[in-house]
């Protein structure tokens, strides 16, 4: 028994000095060092007045220690990316989720709109919104543009104006007598003629010729109907 209990004070400290030789020769990443590496790299990648998050990156704690400066890399698509953060030496990788969020100054509802109404300026207004809100969606920048402009539907106060809830202000009216611009290369002629039919921005509208009686096709522009020959 005595020669048992000599020999675990030194079983001890011979464990506890393998213990700490392999902490040493293994520490774990600073956590802190991989998210100001990702948030350094995202910096330099997403536009200006954008914002980041990042998940979680309490992995680092099982990776060793990198020797060698990270590289991050950044994939996938906004609002949600991936940041993969290597280290060369020794070899690993930790994957980032990384939430990215972006602001624009759009037009939006200013009061409720009942559907059918066309729009004066005091009906709408412009204010930041999430990019995510509207992604894939062709919104307004410009509150002027709206004015004559019709809702589609019932638009509560603060919704995003778009070409899906909001048609384009009414640019010429069926017989009404137009300008119509006529193009052809750098030469532009204005010739006078009547709108057979109600026209819109981007519509394309049949008009007639009153001299001749000829009918005709033009696009309808924010400066009135443009025939373009080629």
């Amino acid at each position: 028994m005595k020669r048992a209990f000599r020999r675990r004070p030194a079983i001890f400290i011979l464990c506890m000095a393998q213990l700490f030789a392999a902490a040493a020769h293994g520490a774990p990443q600073d956590a802190g060092a991989v998210a100001a590496a990702i948030n350094q790299s995202v910096a330099a990648a997403i536009p200006a007045g954008a914002k980041a998050t990042l998940g979680p990156v309490t992995g680092a704690q099982y990776m060793q220690a990198c020797t060698t400066p990270l590289a991050v890399t950044l994939t996938g698509t906004e609002p949600y990316e991936q940041a993969s953060v290597h280290c060369g030496s020794p070899n690993w990788t930790l994957y980032v989720t990384v939430t990215v969020v972006r602001s624009a100054a759009v037009i939006v509802a200013a009061r409720p709109i009942a559907a059918g109404q066309t729009l004066q300026p005091a009906d709408v207004t412009l204010h930041d919104e999430p990019v995510s809100l509207y992604a894939g969606r062709q919104v307004f920048y410009d509150a002027a543009s709206l004015t004559g402009a019709t809702a589609l539907m019932t638009l509560p106060a603060g919704t995003i104006l778009t070409q899906n809830n909001i048609g384009e202000p009414v640019i010429v009216q069926a017989g009404q007598t137009v300008s119509v611009q006529v193009l052809s290369g750098a030469v532009s002629v204005s010739v006078s003629a009547r709108a057979n039919e109600t026209g819109r921005i981007g519509d394309t509208i049949t008009l007639t010729n009153p001299s001749s009686g000829q009918r005709f096709t033009a696009l309808v522009t924010a400066n009135g109907p443009v025939v373009q020959l080629h």
